[in-house]
């Protein structure tokens, strides 16, 4: 869906009558072909949005400004339920802005710029050219960026607790749903990051008219990147606590064979016995007293008990090991 690129609808009622910035969402061939008319397209950026799913750049081509971004729009439960494609192109007074992804997913960019983000900021709030709406859309960007990555850093210290806590078995599903999330989180942020250091100098140049917006938009390049750095931070945090799993895991594995281990001498103690006995031999021990299966009987579980509690005190059944030394592993 898109707005008519030759009516030039506002998005927002913020962005006075002069500035008239053109939303396309998911565009077609023909959609783009109309913008590339209007805005004098190089063909490359019209490849590029027609294809969609480009990595976060910053690009310029015959005096268009391109810059792509990764949008992670975070749910009620702190997760991500895709990344969405923001690309704008900015030349002279005029904005272009293409999203792709899916539907429900899609920011809504008049909403965007409908509110104002800085009520200590009064030049902020204003949207009255093509890079103070490029302002507020990247910081509505960067925002949920930081939002997510406190959530990630939270739910990574509960999974740590977990995983270091031997009474607590710890859910795989989660460790590896979160390992998608810093994922996705550190690749947006440095790639966002990367696009602002790579266009400082187009920016800076673009906000010599606009001095309020210099020192936020350097604001915003610090804190992708501080998201970015944290998102990698996490992901080594992350690794570890994927090998201790995995520690984890062998660990309960050997216990579980160890137990069955012990289980299965224990039953073939008896089995022996029986095997013997049952071969009708003439001289086999107390077979001609008529209490001698009593006393093999006996025997036999006087054998039993002696190797559970042997196995018991090593930790094969789940007991705590009674020697210097040993670790329970379970």
């Amino acid at each position: 869906m898109s707005h008519d690129l030759d009516l030039g609808r506002p998005l927002a009622d913020a962005v006075p009558p002069e500035f008239r910035p053109v939303l396309l969402v998911n565009p077609g061939r023909d959609d783009l072909e109309r913008a590339r008319r209007r805005f004098g397209l190089h063909p490359l950026v019209v490849t590029d949005l027609l294809e969609g799913r480009q990595h976060p750049k910053f690009e310029t081509f015959d005096g268009h400004l391109y810059l792509t971004v990764w949008d992670l729009n975070p749910t009620a439960d702190g997760s991500t339920r895709a990344v969405t494609d923001i690309a704008m192109v900015l030349h002279g007074d005029e904005l272009l802005v293409v999203q792709r992804g899916p539907d429900e997913d899609i920011r809504d960019i008049g909403a965007v710029l409908d509110e104002p983000d800085e009520p200590d900021a009064p030049a902020l709030n204003a949207v009255s050219s093509p890079l103070s709406a490029v302002y507020r859309i990247l910081d509505a960007v960067v925002r949920d960026f930081v939002q997510l990555g406190a959530e990630v850093e939270q739910d990574l210290d509960e999974v740590e607790a977990e995983v270091f806590d031997s009474r607590v078995r710890e859910d795989y599903r989660r460790i590896y749903r979160l390992r998608q999330r810093i994922g996705r989180i550190d690749r947006a942020a440095s790639g966002l990051a990367a696009a602002l250091r790579a266009g400082t100098s187009e920016l800076e140049a673009l906000a010599a008219d606009e001095p309020a917006l210099q020192p936020s938009l350097l604001h915003l390049e610090h804190a992708a990147e501080g998201v970015a750095s944290l998102a990698s931070a996490q992901h080594e945090a992350l690794d570890a606590v994927v090998s201790s799993h995995e520690s984890n895991v062998a660990a309960r594995q050997n216990q579980d064979m160890r137990t069955i281990s012990a289980f299965a001498a224990l039953l073939a103690i008896p089995t022996v016995a029986a095997g013997l006995y049952g071969m009708n031999f003439k001289n086999l021990p107390l077979i001609k007293w008529e209490y001698g299966w009593v006393a093999v009987g006996i025997a036999l579980l006087a054998l039993d008990i002696v190797f559970y509690v042997a196995f018991r005190r090593r930790g094969w059944l789940g007991g705590k090991s009674g020697r210097r030394g040993d670790v329970d592993e379970g």
